[in-house]
């Protein structure tokens, strides 16, 4: 059985930039469902952190991510189990989508970073890959098998 195996590529950035929406004092960032967020949001949670650190370190199984950096700065590294691309995002204005089944660690850099989540699904425990062995095997099982002519 294969399933779709998402690639790194498939990390993209979404940009929340309104032509004209604010003032010289403030801006708008807008994530809206269908946009620049091709799912609908079932989960939004907030990770502040008060010193530099690493976070992340898990893949889901059919969960999928919208990160949004709204405060500081953070690195995110997305990986397929074959390619790594590192994504920095520092303020509202931009954020990286992760597709379930891509592995994804964050790099907080400066104390007082806040990172948004808008996630497809609800929080479920088994739907957490947590061990990198673990996520290789399952990008291994569900892979295509290439056909012989």
């Amino acid at each position: 059985m294969s399933i779709h195996l998402p690639s790194i590529s498939e990390c993209r950035s979404i940009d929340a930039r309104l032509p004209d929406s604010g003032s010289d004092s403030s801006r708008l960032s807008v994530f809206e469902n269908g946009r620049q967020v091709p799912f609908a949001v079932n989960r939004v949670f907030l990770i502040h952190t008060d010193r530099s650190t690493t976070r992340g370190h898990h893949a889901h199984r059919r969960c999928s991510q919208a990160l949004i950096c709204v405060a500081g700065t953070c690195e995110v590294t997305v990986d397929d189990g074959r390619n790594r691309k590192q994504i920095a995002l520092s303020g509202p204005d931009r954020g990286v989508l992760v597709p379930a089944g891509i592995w994804a660690e964050q790099r907080y850099k400066v104390r007082g970073t806040i990172l948004m989540v808008l996630c497809d699904l609800r929080y479920d425990e088994d739907d957490y890959i947590r061990d990198y062995e673990e996520f290789l095997r399952y990008r291994a099982a569900y892979a295509p098998v290439a056909s012989v002519s």
